[in-house]
């Protein structure tokens, strides 16, 4: 097999789990360390983080390694997991961000653009980082403001066409 085509290949559990990218990073529970390190402190797959989240986000996945499903809510920074979390996968600094994700609005997809009203990511949107501006003779898009986004995911379970996503800020230090 070539570089290229190993380079194009799709892991069979990849294809029947429907994770087409197999560069998707998955989204950990708030307040994780960095991804080495969190798989090393994690290895003792406790699920304490899991039984101990009330919104009931935090799911055990491939590797038996938490990750968040904003499908079945949001994250409200209780840090009722950090608190669990006796191994040190999640660590909790005073003053510190749970994470750097943020909301992503897939505009091609949102109903907005045939014409249908819906404000229901806006209107779930504690911290009003998405806004819907009056348009006259026309129906208002969604305006996300990601300096105001908290990455919650309260937008993402509400919206009827699934054009909301919670994404991994990239570290613009990185390249």
């Amino acid at each position: 097999m070539t570089d290229k085509s190993k380079a194009a290949s799709l892991s069979r559990s990849s294809f029947l789990q429907g994770r087409w990218n197999k560069h998707q990073t998955l989204l950990r529970p708030p307040w994780a360390v960095d991804e080495a390190v969190f798989m090393e402190h994690c290895a003792n797959q406790c699920d304490a983080c899991r039984d101990a989240c009330p919104e009931k986000i935090i799911v055990i996945g491939r590797g038996h390694y938490p990750h968040i499903d904003f499908s079945q809510g949001e994250c409200t920074f209780c840090q009722q997991c950090v608190d669990s979390c006796q191994y040190g996968a999640l660590d909790y600094q005073q003053g510190s961000t749970p994470w750097n994700y943020k909301a992503a609005i897939s505009q091609e997809q949102c109903i907005t653009q045939k014409s249908v009203v819906c404000r229901s990511c806006s209107e779930n949107c504690d911290a009003e980082a998405i806004l819907f501006h009056p348009q006259l003779g026309g129906v208002s898009s969604p305006d996300l403001k990601q300096e105001l986004c908290t990455g919650c995911g309260a937008c993402v379970q509400v919206c009827p066409t699934k054009a909301v996503s919670i994404l991994t800020l990239i570290d613009p230090d990185q390249g």
